[in-house]
């Protein structure tokens, strides 16, 4: 079932990844927990990541990871995952450069939150019952967000 959320302000945002980090955080996988995120340049991928991160309680700062392509966090003691991992798919031309990066062997860690940027430039390489955003800008202060889990 697809749902779809418009979001106006930063702090709707917020709540919106609040709420949906309450959510995925109840999921009963045996490994990570999976978020693809769509979108065009400046809809609002990363912003989204970095909310989730503080939720987290991560300390660092988070970027896009756009030219390191993956990153790691630890989050706060008590926190619904122990790990929060950031990719960002855009530079990712063929399957084969997600051996180096080792995300398949990532994927089966628990209690670990994984969102990747761009998913749908590795979807075949996504689990079967990854939750998607799809993020779109209706216009310049609107932001659509579309969820839906499952490939």
């Amino acid at each position: 079932m697809e749902k779809t959320h418009t979001i106006n302000t930063l702090e709707e945002l917020a709540l919106f990844a609040e709420q949906f980090l309450n959510e995925i955080s109840k999921s009963e996988v045996s490994g990570s927990v999976v978020v693809g995120i769509t979108g065009d340049l400046g809809a609002g991928k990363t912003t989204f990541v970095q909310i989730l991160a503080k939720l987290l309680g991560v300390i660092d700062v988070v970027t896009s990871p756009t030219f390191t392509i993956m990153k790691g966090y630890e989050t706060a003691p008590g926190a619904p995952f122990s790990t929060l991992i950031h990719m960002d798919a855009y530079r990712i031309e063929d399957k084969d450069e997600l051996r180096p990066l080792r995300l398949a062997e990532i994927m089966q860690q628990p209690k670990t939150l994984i969102c990747i940027e761009w998913a749908e430039r590795i979807y075949e390489a996504l689990p079967e019952n990854t939750h998607f955003l799809s993020f779109t800008t209706p216009d310049l202060e609107v932001r659509q967000i579309t969820y839906h889990q499952g490939k």
